[in-house]
């Protein structure tokens, strides 16, 4: 990464921006204030770019909720025609898509900034939308009025009555009300024969009508009271059924209208990409606004700091020259002290394990190793080591293959994808070694010509006593590198702050090992010379170990505790290789399991006959994917467990601030930039253009 720096006429400002922000290279920082200057600020604009944009997410959002009602809506319209014996098409049901995923287009700045040509239409859309959304507002809040209400005066069916009728008349009290289904009999004893009276019996409650003569109202009143009675607050001129119909017509009337609504709108999800487009143009807008913001200014100059990938420092250079030609850029390497971000650029092979193992776990610190290349190259050969079936591996790369061809995802959108492709072709190879093809057995495999080509290239048979220990010892071989490399990388890290520490720390370690695979390799081939070797490096080994812990003690006794905790920590670390048994273990799960599905598969034939194929068939289809699903899962979880604990435990530190240039962060298409770009020269430190 490089420093770069510019000071340009203000006039300008808006074209520079508008220029990184189309080249993506610059990731910018708040700037210094030299004297006689002070920060741009933020101004209206901003506000009115992120009233904007709201007004857009309010356009998403409201389109996808509504798709959302329907579809749901339409499935249990389907589900009660199917209790009653009727068919609902589904293409007869008014459904619309809509969605906040992001699209697969990859455009460039100037595409994007074509579509505020459309900028009065779709805001037009969106004033339509949120004139829908009030009406729908209306019409819910009306309609759930209206059923409460109709939920309450279920309780008054059964009075054949005007609401309106239920008052007192000069010599009579007349009332209706509900009380609690318990309190009916001590009503009905209370009251007596001199008070007429009716029950109602409601699911939850009691109707009660009661009819008295205005001398026995205080002790009806009392009565009623005792009883908890809640009296009638209607005054409707219509009884309860007609009240009911007449509410089911307006419920229905607005269940119609509130229908209507999502018609409006589901024709307005056909803006819904361009929606997208508008918003991810003002979501920049706002990134430019927000690092005008952080400029340093005079009332004619404006000052804009910041970092570039030093191979793309040229291209920048010249194309802020382009549209300020006055403009004065200077380009710098990094000083002690400063946060430079970190800018990792991997091959095609490698990134998609950067995005989906080291992203998860933390990106290194600037100047630290860039642990990528060699999380790719374990991690693919693990990965095959652990699934072991090269059976699973042709599915799993022609399946991601086949998706990749047939989606064509861009950018780092599939990287997962692209990632167990790759690791299918490691599957396969490892499957071969293994002679693993679906968990078929050998014997089977013998009666074809191509099944005996397949035994032939077979290595290891994880089944056969002998060969699984053999399995096992190169399971732990291949952890012993992994952590060797993981040592060798501390070094190199530290070569530049404490080599020491890295010499007799770090690369005493990769000593042992390197003697110890010797050693064991010495003894697997009957080669005694390699034994001795071996036994001579690791001893050194253990003498720079020694040394280690004598580093920066200033007495014996802390030289002492230093070589104890050393080789005590070896403890540790032989722990930590056993730890690679997992490699073993999940190998031999793989075939063992498959082996058994197949056997099943067999046992059914032999038992029920023609049948039994079908069933067989049904078995080890079943089964297989099953199989591969769970051992593809675990897999996944125990290789990046290897990578996080085992590996970057031993050099990587995470804690770094990826580079994020100014035009990188869109939230719904991806966006073309000049990082992609064959490698400019880099500029040299402290040149001004």
């Amino acid at each position: 990464m490089q420093k770069i720096a510019l000071v340009a006429h203000r006039k300008d400002r808006s074209k520079i921006l508008k220029r990184l922000t189309r080249l993506g290279t610059v990731e910018t920082v708040k700037s210094d204030l030299p004297e006689n200057t002070a920060y741009h600020g933020v101004g209206k604009h901003r506000e009115e770019i992120e009233r904007k944009l709201n007004r857009l997410t309010f356009a998403f959002q409201f389109i996808k909720d509504a798709a959302t009602e329907v579809a749901l809506e339409n499935k249990l319209e389907r589900k009660h025609a199917a209790k009653e014996g009727k068919k609902i098409d589904k293409k007869e049901q008014a459904s619309f898509k809509s969605d906040l995923k992001r699209e697969n287009v990859l455009i460039d700045y100037d595409e994007l900034s074509e579509i505020v040509r459309d900028e009065y239409e779709l805001f037009a859309v969106i004033e339509h939308l949120e004139e829908l959304n009030s009406k729908l507002v209306d019409i819910k809040s009306e309609r759930s009025r209206k059923l409460n209400l109709s939920a309450q005066l279920k309780d008054y069916v059964a009075l054949d009555l005007k609401f309106s009728e239920l008052k007192s008349t000069a010599h009579t009290l007349i009332t209706a009300g509900l009380i609690s289904p318990e309190k009916t009999e001590e009503l009905r004893a209370a009251l007596g024969e001199d008070v007429y009276f009716e029950f109602y019996p409601n699911e939850k409650s009691t109707l009660v009508f009661v009819a008295a003569y205005l001398d026995d109202a205080a002790r009806v009143g009392e009565a009623l009271t005792a009883a908890d009675f809640a009296k009638c607050p209607y005054d409707y001129a219509k009884k309860p059924t007609e009240m009911l119909a007449e509410l089911a017509e307006d419920i229905a009337t607005l269940e119609e209208a509130r229908k209507s609504v999502y018609r409006e709108v589901g024709k307005a999800a056909e803006y819904n990409y361009r929606f997208k487009l508008l918003y991810e143009f003002y979501n920049l807008e706002l990134a430019k606004s927000d690092v005008a913001a952080d400029t340093a200014e005079t009332g004619k100059a404006f000052y804009l700091q910041g970092w570039v990938p030093a191979p793309q420092a040229e291209l920048t250079v010249n194309a802020v020259k382009e549209v300020a030609p006055t403009a004065i850029v200077t380009v710098s390497d990094p000083e002690e002290g400063d946060a430079v971000p970190t800018y990792l650029k991997n091959s095609k092979f490698v990134a998609p394990f950067g995005d989906g193992i080291t992203k998860l776990y933390g990106y290194p610190k600037y100047g630290d190793l860039d642990p990528n290349p060699f999380v790719a190259l374990f991690y693919f050969v693990f990965f095959g080591f652990m699934l072991g079936d090269a059976g699973y591996g042709i599915l799993m790369t022609i399946a991601c293959f086949l998706y990749l061809a047939i989606k064509k995802p861009v950018k780092n959108s599939a990287t997962m994808i692209w990632m167990f492709g790759i690791c299918g072709i490691s599957t396969i190879f490892w499957g071969a070694i293994f002679g693993g093809w679906f968990g078929v057995e050998a014997e089977i495999l013998q009666q074809s010509a191509v099944g005996s080509f397949l035994l032939k290239i077979r290595q290891i048979d994880p089944l056969d006593g002998q060969q699984t220990l053999v399995m096992f010892g190169l399971a732990l071989a291949l952890g012993v590198v992994h952590m060797g490399v993981g040592y060798f990388l501390s070094f190199l890290n530290k070569r530049r702050t404490s080599l020491l520490d890295g010499i007799f720390n770090d690369l005493s370690w990769v000593t042992i090992f390197v003697g110890g695979l010797l050693v064991a390799a010495g003894m697997v081939f009957s080669v005694k010379v390699l034994q001795t070797v071996g036994l001579v490096i690791a001893a050194i080994g253990v003498v720079m170990l020694v040394v280690g812990g004598c580093l920066g003690k200033k007495n014996v006794f802390k030289m002492v505790g230093g070589i104890f905790g050393n080789l005590y920590g070896s403890i540790n670390i032989f722990s930590d290789i056993l730890s690679y048994a997992r490699l073993f273990g999940l190998g031999l799960t793989t075939g063992v399991i498959g082996l058994a599905i197949n056997k099943i598969g067999y046992i059914l034939i032999d038992m029920l006959g023609p049948v039994g194929y079908i069933a067989a068939v049904i078995v080890w289809v079943g089964g297989h994917i099953f199989n591969f699903g769970i051992n593809t899962l675990g897999v996944y979880v125990h290789n990046s467990r290897l990578q996080y604990v085992e590996f970057f435990g031993k050099f990587h530190t995470e804690g770094g601030r990826i580079f994020a240039p100014l035009g990188s962060k869109t939230r719904f298409v991806y966006l073309k930039d000049s990082l992609e770009l064959a490698p400019a020269k880099k500029v040299s430190a402290d040149s001004a253009k």
